[in-house]
């Protein structure tokens, strides 16, 4: 998921400060669940880092129950044009440009034609995914 927004935000020309990770537990634990953000120094549509930073949310609200429902999304919003390089991070600039590569390879030959190892896994669900047509079999 966070690949998506990040592949969403790059598509647009965009890059966010805030990211934000919603969950859902399940209505037959009560429902309820969380919603929290977390604002980073400088705006990004790189992927690793709005997963880390869903991760780190993640590890600090989740009560253990049953997820129902999960969100992700990217504000603060900015044009990817006008982000400063970094003389400190360096590799930031690289996996910028990495994602949009990806996402060119997407773009021509499927969705499916580069995934993270883990979506050949059995817990990976990038694979099945591919192949739905707006989240439903095609």
């Amino acid at each position: 998921m966070c690949e998506e927004v990040a592949r969403r935000a790059r598509k647009s020309r965009k890059a966010g400060r805030t990211i934000s990770l919603g969950i859902s537990y399940s209505e037959s634990e009560y429902g309820g669940g969380f919603y929290r953000s977390h604002t980073i120094d400088e705006p990004t549509n790189i992927t690793m880092v709005i997963y880390e930073a869903c991760l780190k949310l993640f590890r600090q609200h989740y009560t253990g129950k049953s997820v129902r429902q999960i969100s992700i999304s990217l504000s603060k919003v900015t044009d990817d044009t006008n982000l400063q390089l970094s003389l400190f991070e360096p590799r930031r600039d690289k996996q910028r440009e990495l994602g949009y590569v990806v996402d060119k390879i997407r773009d021509r030959f499927g969705s499916a034609a580069i995934l993270r190892a883990v979506s050949y896994t059995e817990a990976g669900t990038a694979l099945k995914r591919s192949k739905l047509v707006g989240g439903h079999k095609a």
